[in-house]
């Protein structure tokens, strides 16, 4: 998937969630299993992207999440919005008609194409909250669509406790850390939403900028595929890496432990989960 390294600095305030009366902190989501019953990384159904960003879970006590990118400006990691639908359809036709980082050849032919795929269930825009410059030097307004990611079970079932996630940073914001940014919201996510571990199908070996990030933060490569995809600019068929990440084993404060603004990281509040919450109704996925 589309991903380019680079530093960022984060400061935000978490919501420290109280844990006594369930066994673990997951996202409350009652109709968590029928959601993800039948879904993949390559199905779902038409959504909107705010699948576990209810009021009262683990994610609403950082998303919106700030944060600052390598050029100085502030940004943001928030829920898609209906009005960035469609620049988030045309941001992923631009990737599949680029032929280097997705599997697609076909681009969405509508929004709910889109919908059903890349917002079946949690979704993220990195947007830009003052007016600045992108990497080409060029003028980029206060709200403009940095780049998207979304977090969705890989597989139906009896494995959809693994998720899978899809990366997109715009072409014209590429090298500023959007993507690095996005990789660390993408692991303290999953693990709030409840799934406990992570892998990606199809990292192309072409795509050197996300193979050295992916493996910068900690994901191991589990699986080779050899003459994989036609992807262009690449003789013959490209090799394509598996990477799986173990959430179980990031701490709980995985995204805070990453902020250079530990003034910020000392704030904490605390939200409520509700008395007899069930372990199936506080989680994203059927329990294991």
């Amino acid at each position: 998937m589309m991903a380019v390294t680079g530093s960022v600095r984060t400061g935000t305030k978490r919501l420290l969630l109280r844990s006594k009366d369930f066994l673990v902190p997951r996202t409350i989501l009652a109709s968590s299993k029928r959601r993800s019953f039948s879904s993949t990384a390559y199905s779902g159904k038409v959504g909107d992207g705010t699948l576990g960003m209810d009021h009262t879970t683990l994610l609403a006590s950082y998303i919106p999440f700030p944060a600052t990118i390598k050029n100085g400006r502030t940004v943001e990691v928030a829920p898609f919005r209906e009005s960035d639908w469609e620049p988030g359809m045309q941001l992923m036709n631009l990737i599949i008609r680029e032929g280097k980082s997705w599997p697609f050849e076909e681009e969405f032919a509508t929004v709910d194409d889109f919908r059903a795929y890349y917002l079946s269930h949690t979704a993220f825009v990195v947007r830009s909250l003052e007016d600045g410059v992108d990497s080409n030097g060029q003028p980029s307004p206060s709200q403009d669509f940095l780049g998207s990611f979304y977090i969705k079970p890989n597989f139906p079932g009896r494995c959809s406790h693994i998720c899978n996630g899809g990366f997109i940073t715009s072409p014209n914001h590429r090298q500023q850390g959007v993507a690095r940014l996005m990789g660390h919201v993408f692991l303290q996510a999953a693990k709030d939403l409840g799934y406990s571990s992570a892998y990606f199908n199809l990292v192309f070996k072409s795509n050197g900028a996300s193979v050295v990030l992916w493996e910068s933060l900690g994901f191991e490569r589990v699986a080779i595929l050899e003459q994989a995809a036609r992807l262009s600019g690449v003789d013959g068929l490209d090799t394509a890496y598996g990477y799986r990440f173990d959430l179980t084993k990031l701490p709980a404060d995985y995204l805070f432990q990453n902020t250079a603004n530990t003034s910020a990281r000392q704030q904490r509040c605390s939200i409520e989960i509700p008395r007899g919450s069930s372990l199936e109704e506080v989680s994203l996925v059927p329990p294991l």
